[in-house]
Formats: C-alpha cells, sequence, structure tokens
C-alpha cells in the first residue's frame, strides 16, 4: 500500500445533507493522508461522468461504499448512476475476489438490507452513530494504512540462527544529514513499533544537534548584540534550522498518536537544559532556548490538535519548567509568559512572537512532512491555543476569581491573559476551520474543564464575559503593537466565540 493510498467513495445523492456529510469524510481521509476522491471535488463540467466512475473504481486502492437505504436499493434494481456504478463495482469486484479492496459504509439503514446484495459478506464500517464519528474515522483510516489497533504479534525468531543478526539498526544511517532522512527514518522506526531503534535515533542525532548550536552560538552570536527585530528572527530561524533534525523526530513522534513514541516532553527538556549553554555572556543569547521552546511547544500543539490529540497538546502546556535564575521556582508552560507567547528574545512582544510562529509553514519547509499545506498547519496552530486559552478560563474558575472575569473591559488596563489572545485575528475562515476541529472531538474539549472539577453549568454562567474581555485586550495590543491588524476580523471572531460553548453541547 503507497504512503498516500487512492480511495474511491461510491455514495448516492440522497439529500444535501448527506452529500454534506460525505464530503466532511473525505476531508478527514485526505487529512489523515488518503487520497480521496470525490465527485463533489474530481467532477467538471464536460467531464464524462461514466469514465470518472469506471476509472476511479479501478484505479482506486479501496473503494468506499456509502450504503443508506436509497443506495441499497437503487443497488439491488440497477436503478440510475448508482445502479450503473454498481455495476462497475460488481465487475471489479469479481476480478479482486478474496481482496479487502471494497469497504461498505454504513451511514443510514432502516431494514435487514444494510448494504446491496454483492456486498453483503463484506464486514462494515458501521458510522449510524454521528457522536461516534471520530472513533470510526480513527479505525477506517487505520485499515486503509493497515495500521490495525490490534496488532498481530510479531513472529519470533528461530532460536538456532546460523547467523546472529540485529534487524533494530538495520534502517538507522550512520549519520543523519538531512531534516527529511531523519523524519522518514523516524516514521519507519514507529511503523515498525521499533522502540529500541527510535532510542538509538534520537540518540544519534539529538547531542549533535546541541552540541552545534552551542558551537555555533559561541562562533557568531557571543560577544555581538542584535541590530534590529529582523536579526534576532533571523538568528531563531538559524537556530530552528540547527536543531530541526531533533525536533521533527520528537514531532513525528507525536503524529504517530501511539503510545510507545507520542510522548515527547522531553524534547522541551533538553530545549531548555542543553549542555554548554554559557548563562554568563550576553544575556539576550541566555534566553535564545526559550524562543526554542516557544516554538517547539507551538508545533507540537499544533500537530496534538491536527491528529486528534488534544490530550497530548495540553500535557506539554502543563510541564513545570524552573526559573532560570531561580531553579527552586517552577512555573507551567501555559503560565510562563517567556513559552506560551512572550520570549523576551522578541521583545517579550506577544504580536511579533505570533507572526514568527504563524508563518513557519513558510520558513521551515520540512513541515509540509508533516502538515498537508499551510492552511491545515494555520487551523490546527490556532485550534492549540483556542484550547490553551479554554483551559486558562477553566482554572481561573477552579481558583475562585469568577469576579476579575466579570471585571469591567477596560482597554486601558485590560484583563491580564497569560495565554495571549493572538489567535483571534487570524484569518476569518482559519477561524471558523478550527473551531470546527474542536467542535468535531466535543468530548475531548469537555474533559478540559471537567478533570479539573469545573462543571459545564460554571462555564457557561462566566463564558460571555470571559469573552467579552477579549476585545478589550485586542484593542490594548494592536494599538500599541507594531503589527498591523484589521479591528473588523478579532471583532468579529470574538463575536462567533460566543456561541462555542453552546455549539459544543449540541
Amino acid at each position: 500500500m503507497p504512503d498516500n493510498p487512492k480511495v474511491f467513495i461510491s455514495y448516492s445523492h440522497d439529500s444535501p445533507e448527506h452529500k454534506q456529510w460525505v464530503s466532511v469524510l473525505a476531508a478527514r481521509l485526505r487529512r489523515d493522508g488518503i487520497d480521496a476522491i470525490l465527485d463533489q471535488w474530481d467532477l467538471g463540467y464536460g467531464d464524462d461522468f461514466p469514465q470518472f466512475m469506471q476509472r476511479g473504481i479501478v484505479e482506486a486502492n479501496r473503494v468506499l461504499v456509502v450504503c443508506t437505504d436509497e443506495y441499497v436499493e437503487k443497488a439491488n434494481k440497477g436503478v440510475g448512476g448508482t445502479g450503473y456504478e454498481c455495476m462497475i463495482v460488481n465487475a471489479e469486484l469479481v476480478k479482486n475476489l478474496g481482496t479487502d479492496k471494497f469497504i461498505p459504509i454504513i451511514r443510514q439503514s432502516s431494514g435487514s438490507e444494510k448494504t446491496p446484495i454483492f456486498l453483503g459478506t463484506k464486514v462494515y464500517a458501521d458510522f449510524r452513530i454521528d457522536k461516534e464519528f471520530d472513533i470510526e474515522c480513527e479505525k477506517l483510516c487505520r485499515k486503509i494504512h493497515n495500521m490495525p489497533i490490534v496488532e498481530k504479534p510479531p513472529l519470533g525468531k528461530n532460536p538456532y540462527p546460523t547467523v546472529e543478526i540485529d534487524p533494530q539498526l538495520a534502517d538507522i544511517p550512520e549519520e543523519v544529514l538531512s531534516v527529511q532522512e531523519a523524519y522518514s527514518t523516524a516514521t519507519k522506526l514507529i511503523r515498525a513499533d521499533d522502540t529500541f531503534g527510535w532510542r538509538e535515533l534520537n540518540k544519534k542525532i539529538r547531542p549533535k544537534v546541541f552540541k552545534n548550536l552551542v558551537q555555533w552560538r559561541q562562533n557568531e552570536l557571543d560577544g555581538k548584540k542584535p541590530e534590529s527585530k529582523e536579526q534576532l528572527v533571523q538568528i531563531v530561524d538559524k537556530a530552528i534550522e540547527i536543531i530541526s533534525p531533533s525536533m521533527v523526530v520528537a514531532l513525528a513522534g507525536v503524529e504517530s498518536g501511539r503510545e510507545e513514541f507520542r510522548d515527547q516532553k522531553a524534547f522541551l527538556d533538553d530545549l531548555l537544559n542543553i549542555t554548554g549553554w554559557n548563562t554568563d555572556e550576553n544575556r539576550k543569547w541566555i534566553r535564545l532556548p526559550y524562543a526554542l521552546g516557544y516554538v517547539y511547544h507551538s508545533l507540537h500543539g499544533s500537530v496534538g490538535l491536527g491528529t486528534n490529540q488534544i490530550d497530548l497538546a495540553l500535557d506539554i502546556a502543563q510541564v513545570k519548567i524552573p526559573d532560570l535564575y531561580n531553579r527552586t521556582q517552577f512555573t507551567h508552560v501555559w503560565k510562563m509568559h517567556e513559552l506560551i507567547g512572550w520570549p523576551k528574545i522578541f521583545g517579550a512582544d506577544c504580536t511579533l512572537s505570533w507572526d514568527f510562529v504563524v508563518n513557519a509553514y513558510e520558513r521551515y519547509r520540512w513541515l509540509s512532512l508533516i502538515f498537508e499545506n499551510d492552511i491545515e498547519y494555520r487551523t490546527s496552530l490556532v485550534a492549540y491555543y483556542m484550547t490553551l486559552n479554554l483551559h486558562e478560563f477553566a482554572t481561573y474558575i477552579i481558583l475562585d476569581k469568577q469576579e476579575k472575569i466579570t471585571g469591567n473591559y477596560d482597554s486601558t488596563f485590560p484583563f491580564d491573559f497569560d495565554v495571549p489572545l493572538t489567535f483571534m485575528t487570524e484569518y476569518i475562515d482559519i477561524y471558523e476551520r478550527a473551531r470546527f476541529l474542536l467542535l468535531r472531538n466535543s468530548d475531548s474539549v469537555s474533559e478540559l474543564w471537567t478533570r479539573l472539577d469545573v462543571t459545564q453549568e460554571q462555564m457557561h454562567e462566566f463564558w460571555n464575559s470571559w469573552v467579552g474581555q477579549f476585545n478589550s485586550w485586542l484593542r490594548k495590543f494592536y494599538r500599541d503593537s507594531s503589527v498591523s491588524v484589521e479591528r473588523h476580523i478579532y471583532s468579529r471572531n470574538s463575536m462567533d466565540h460566543r456561541n462555542f460553548l453552546e455549539m459544543l453541547q449540541q
């Protein structure tokens, strides 16, 4: 099976709502690396409809047959486009007897016949319960990618081999020369469930990149001062470039979602405790690892949200970090301003810091290994910071600070958010995509406050006041900031955000 298997979706146009549901399913498949072929996207004016169906079904690695009562009836009677499509499916099915190329998707069934007759013996995916959509999608994607949830135990080695071979290290290059090679090696080890090889890969890469980072600082930075904000951006970019092979391995572990690999909080610890990082030189460079930590946790959170791992994304935000000058004082990442969006190397300017990380996809082309495009990346990043904001809100309630939330909306001295609201300034289409991403994972979002023992009633009681503080904060910061943002964008997003909790319960 290729890395991006091609899947053709066969369905009937029962209603506009059903067409929309099918398009959401197809979009989810594409996000998870599956090349879904859908007439709504791939069939245009002037195209040959029968040829489109025949080529799509024959050339696809898998064919998903979305079964509803109407589809089953038309298929069994050979009526209309659905009937013609099923003739092609039936012919292709005969050529592929004994294979699992055809997967029935049960969307709606009121009778005893859940699938057309020719698919009656096939094991189906059950999508009849909307709230279980994400669970069924996960199982379906794993099936298509040949990554089952319950894996077949590996076959043991011959206990009497003539030659001793260590297959664990076979795919690890002696020297990893590029980010692409690091990512490719990491994903191969994950797919092989090779935890030993994974540790060996990190042993090869991580110490080397940090040694290179320290050497670069000594050669290029020590004894010098930055001349402009642009130069600071270039310096942080260069530091990211140096550590990117190790960073992309950590992000590949997060992306996998597999228990043995997904916990990559240790990389943040390593970033903030670099061996040989001299703290006696220019104080500006002392703070550089914190800027790298800001970038890493933002990317980590984006990957977590993009792969429906909200719990994992929030876990790294709750890591406790010791103060640089007082190692006995610890602060959560989400409350440490320098890590959550106010790095001192950027002059503690959250608007400049957000501009830096939100445009990362354009500068770090290796992010395309993880995110399909810039829109997907920005959407996941905004969703991550929305999640952090929700967590901060719930924390204020549990700390009994509701009076502060309901105070006056003063743009001169606005509410002191720990998590900056810069995510509210993204264009409306990105904001809407991010909100939809969270709404699709409503149960996981609700756990943000239920695990803090905050009730749904408490969240609703103070939500409007919380969102009411948004505009005063945004007006203050974008009035004083060098970054230009059109006010109608964040005003519109704030207005829409008021309905978020209500939509979450629908």
